[in-house]
């Protein structure tokens, strides 16, 4: 299960103010890099999730409550650029490292790159 799982899988739970969590907060939190306050206030959402993973990886769950711990969303595939488009891309980037959304449009439309 990855972080992403574990963060999407949180929103299942019905926890009243918990949503789901990004991959990145799920990360920091295992690496210990959150802030004090908010690695407590996480824990009894994560032992929560764990507590229920657990449950579901023993088969004490119905098949229909285990169902919020499986990945709806397909996984996305890595982006792949071929190296000439990679080389124009480079060369925009060191000229102006952050554009605006309508200049990244207009660099994918002039090198014919889909835009997701």
């Amino acid at each position: 299960v990855t972080q992403a799982d574990v963060g999407k899988s949180l929103s299942h739970l019905k926890i009243p103010g918990v949503g789901s969590l990004s991959q990145s907060t799920i990360c920091r939190f295992e690496s210990l890099t959150l802030s004090h306050n908010n690695m407590v206030a996480l824990k009894p959402v994560l032992q929560a999730w764990l507590d229920e993973a657990e449950a579901a990886a023993k088969g004490r769950l119905s098949e229909k409550q285990s169902s919020c711990l499986s990945v709806v969303d397909k996984k996305r595939k890595r982006t792949s650029i071929a190296a000439p488009e990679k080389r124009s891309l480079e060369a925009y980037f060191t000229v102006q490292p952050r554009p605006s959304g309508e200049k990244i449009s207009a660099i994918a439309e002039k090198l014919d790159l889909k835009k997701n």
